[in-house]
């Protein structure tokens, strides 16, 4: 927690008017980088190349493909990327960010303060939590083709925070992209141009993704390797043998495997386990329609609450590598009230406030249906179809009969929660390491929208909103701390949605490959072979 609270105190100074200074790439491992080679990914369908695509496979090659203006380094604190230098005055006001002016497109066309600055209202308009993330930013100075002044309406801590990743903020070439109003639907996603420190190389739709080493990167000696591949594979056990047989040198486990799988995983020789090491988290949430009676009564989302044995998802189900979750906010986030517990399992409970709410059993001894969408096998189902079974078996004791719909892929499941087509929804949200950014979206009335990932429950509560306000511009951190507390504690008693499990990020790769889980887990410019291949 210690490491935390410097990372969250090194924000508030960023705030405070702290100049921050360039500093080198240095090595997490005493092991000396081989220079070249390449990684083949385990991955699963890449349906676009658009950076600012919700799909967790897009991100991981388009994070390659564009530069983001800072990045989290190996001690997990805030770094100079793009951005060399920067400043913050007028009371957190005013940012002036210094690019790197060595930073080249992938065309040949310098980075420059009109490319930071288009890239910012690309995010602010289609992201799907751009508002949370850059929504302050009012206008623009630009004194010279590398210097980009900021002006925001209102202080907001988590500007640098957001921009740490190109999930979030990828730089891009506004001579390329042109216009923010087509955005999503140009022609340039089929091959992108960034600055990161890869290039498209190659791709056959639906197999794979082939990028290369950009020699012109800005960042002196990177990236390590030469080649990263992202290798499609669905089938099951075409994934299992390929990882045994290292055909694949990295991999998420919970897309190949069950929890139940990665103790004889672990045996292989030439695999390493690598679990995530980052500031950021996320938990598995049975999301309520907020809307639609009977979940529109907090006692009925209440009885569900006390009904749903969280420990057995975790302890029993998962083996021990999920927590059960006990806040809005994962375990591992900074502002985590680390005295709340969650609702405990108490059957007794549950009935009661459905009785006491209007709903008694009836002849056949339950109480209404409800539906719950999730994503179909195969796809995670530790995280989706196993949780979905758990619950419609659990709300069956107190009377409430789940039909259960599983939909293809995420793309099926997104629309039906952007559409608000649902009574209980799988989610798997992440915090985005600061509650203004990735937590706040879930809850705050002027983000419901009929998109994925932002307010889909329709839960709306002034005080809530007012709150997140407060936190996202408040300097103190440890005023910040009693804001999160307090939405916390209301959030649990008006259970908008259940936080079921918080979810870990486990890797494997292999024994001889340098894998940076720290930060994002996405820096691969700094992943290497420690021994020729």
């Amino acid at each position: 927690m210690m490491l935390k609270r410097l990372n969250i105190k090194l924000a508030i100074a960023f705030v405070c008017g702290m100049l921050i200074l360039p500093i080198s790439v240095s090595q997490v491992e005493a092991d000396e980088p081989v220079k070249g080679g390449t990684v083949v990914y385990l991955s699963s369908k890449i349906p676009s190349l658009n950076p600012l695509h919700s799909a967790y496979e897009v991100g991981l090659v388009t994070s390659q493909i564009f530069a983001s203006l800072v990045r989290m380094d190996e001690n997990n604190e805030i770094a100079p990327y793009l951005a060399e230098s920067w400043e913050v005055s007028n009371a957190g006001k005013t940012y002036t960010f210094h690019l790197a002016e060595n930073a080249k497109f992938h065309d040949g066309q310098p980075v420059t303060s009109e490319d930071l600055a288009f890239s910012f209202d690309i995010v602010k308009k289609h992201h799907r939590f751009g508002k949370q993330m850059f929504g302050p930013i009012d206008s623009y100075e630009y004194p010279n083709a590398n210097t980009l002044i900021v002006h925001l309406s209102k202080p907001h801590g988590p500007l640098l925070l957001a921009a740490t990743t190109p999930r979030q903020l990828p730089v891009m070439p506004k001579h390329v992209y042109g216009s923010a109003d087509d955005f999503m639907k140009q022609d340039a996603h089929k091959n992108p141009i960034g600055s990161g420190p890869f290039v498209i190389s190659d791709r056959k739709t639906d197999e794979y993704v082939s990028i290369a080493r950009n020699d012109s990167h800005f960042v002196d000696g990177l990236p390590y390797l030469d080649k990263i591949i992202y290798q499609n594979v669905q089938d099951k056990t075409a994934k299992r043998i390929g990882l045994r047989k290292n055909q694949f040198q990295l991999a998420r486990t919970d897309s190949v495997m069950r929890f139940s799988d990665i103790k004889e995983f672990s045996k292989v020789e030439h695999l390493q386990l690598t679990p995530y090491d980052g500031i950021a988290g996320g938990a598995i949430v049975l999301e309520f329609n907020n809307r639609k009676e009977p979940l529109n009564n907090k006692a009925v989302r209440q009885a569900i609450a006390f009904a749903v044995n969280r420990s057995q998802i975790s302890n029993v189900l998962h083996g021990g590598y999920t927590v059960p979750s006990r806040s809005p906010l994962p375990a591992t986030n900074v502002f985590f009230n680390p005295e709340l517990q969650g609702y405990k399992f108490d059957l007794d409970k549950a009935n009661a406030l459905l009785d006491g709410a209007g709903y008694p059993k009836k002849s056949d001894g339950m109480r209404f249906e409800l539906n719950l969408i999730y994503i179909a096998q195969p796809f995670m189902p530790d995280f989706n179809t196993l949780p979905a079974e758990f619950l419609a078996a659990s709300l069956k004791k107190i009377g409430i009969k789940v039909k259960l719909e599983p939909l293809q892929g995420f793309a099926g499941w997104a629309e039906r929660s952007a559409a608000w087509d649902f009574d209980m929804s799988i989610n798997w949200p992440g915090d985005k390491t600061d509650p203004a950014i990735g937590v706040s979206r879930l809850y705050v009335c002027d983000n419901i929208k009929n998109q994925a990932y932002t307010n889909t429950s329709g839960y709306c509560d002034a005080e809530v909103d007012k709150i997140f306000e407060m936190a996202a511009v408040e300097p103190d951190i440890e005023k910040r701390r009693e804001l999160y507390f307090r939405v916390q504690d209301i959030l649990l008693e008006e259970m908008p949605m259940l936080w079921l499990f918080d979810t870990p990020s486990l890797f494997f790769n292999h024994k001889d490959l340098f894998f940076p889980s720290y930060g994002t887990a996405e820096n691969w410019d700094v992943m290497y072979w420690k021994k020729a291949q």
